[in-house]
């Protein structure tokens, strides 16, 4: 964890969860989705009646089994922290009413949800106060087993499709536009953020 700038980097990581909260709630109530975790989040929410927040944790719990029993040095204070802002910020927002809406207006509030997750993502990142639990899990399986990251993040995202199926929620155009658009906007938002904030 770094410590040098560490009020900026709390900053930073507040508005990081408070951007993947408000971003996953919006794409989430688009009924369109947001990504594959979002799917198991939804599944969670379909099958047991847990509110999103609760199941954000559920899963992130899961996600750090799985990276603590191979190697605790992954998790950081912004990966466990993180996830009960990400689920406070979730819990915070309610859209409901966008899933009586217009298609346009899902699909408008699913690209903007997913773009808020995307540079969420980022600001957490350029925190640099530890890995989010799903990053942490795909390293730690990459560490243990040799496979590839790109692998490891696909066994990970299958098995979340599979599970959500499971629990009767199936896969919506969300985690494809996901896929399109959110490594782009990560990137540009990190090399736009890297020139105005003070953190190398």
């Amino acid at each position: 964890m770094k410590k040098d700038k560490l009020g900026l980097r709390l900053v930073l990581l507040v508005i990081s969860c408070f951007l993947i909260g408000l971003g996953a709630k919006m794409a989430g109530s688009s009924t369109l989705g947001a990504d594959v975790v979002v799917l198991v989040w939804e599944g969670l929410n379909r099958t047991f009646g847990v509110d999103m927040g609760t199941a954000n944790i559920i899963v992130s719990l899961v996600f750090l089994g799985i990276t603590f029993s191979i190697n605790w040095r992954y998790i950081g204070f912004g990966t466990v922290v993180g996830m009960f802002l990400q689920s406070f910020f979730i819990n915070l927002f309610d859209f409901s009413a966008i899933a009586e809406m217009d298609i346009t207006i899902k699909i408008i509030a699913m690209v903007v949800g997913i773009a808020l997750i995307a540079i969420g993502c980022a600001v957490y990142a350029l925190a640099e106060l530890g890995v989010g639990p799903y990053i942490a899990a795909t390293l730690a399986l990459h560490e243990k087993f040799k496979t590839s990251i790109p692998r490891n993040k696909f066994l990970i995202d299958a098995s979340c499709v599979i599970i959500a199926a499971i629990m009767g929620q199936w896969p919506t155009i969300g985690p494809v536009v996901s896929l399109v658009i959110s490594g782009v906007i990560m990137d540009q938002t990190m090399v736009i953020l890297k020139k105005l904030l003070p953190i190398k």
